[in-house]
């Protein structure tokens, strides 16, 4: 049986130190870009919420950092959307290679997009 989190700590620590340090490295940027985001688990991974409604949620794999974002797509950004396309992995999911530095920048556009739909979802 799969283990249960309580806390996103024990989330992070359970992982591989690359996959964990990449887990610990979106909830540091998450904080950042996006002020007074709150924390939980759902689904047995990290979720980061405003207002009790989920943003994000964040796993760490064997290969890759998995990133759900709520709502799936900030489509609203078509160059974002452009720039996430070799990361898409099915409906709803954003993939980023462990064997390749996490592109921050990125990472950042797209919190600031899904805090914007959260603001207005």
């Amino acid at each position: 049986m799969a283990q249960k989190f309580s806390t996103i700590d024990e989330y992070v620590g359970s992982l591989a130190p690359d996959s964990g340090a990449a887990v610990q490295r979106v909830r540091d940027l998450a904080h950042e870009e996006l002020p007074g985001l709150g924390e939980t688990i759902a689904y047995n991974m990290p979720t980061f919420e405003r207002d009790g409604r989920p943003v994000l949620h964040v796993g760490g794999w064997k290969t890759h950092l998995a990133i759900y974002p709520e709502p799936s797509a900030p489509a609203e950004d078509a160059g974002l959307v452009l720039d996430l396309a070799p990361y898409a992995s099915g409906k709803g999911t954003l993939r980023f290679p462990l064997s390749r530095p996490l592109d921050e920048q990125l990472l950042r556009r797209t919190l600031r997009a899904l805090g914007a739909a959260a603001a207005t979802g």
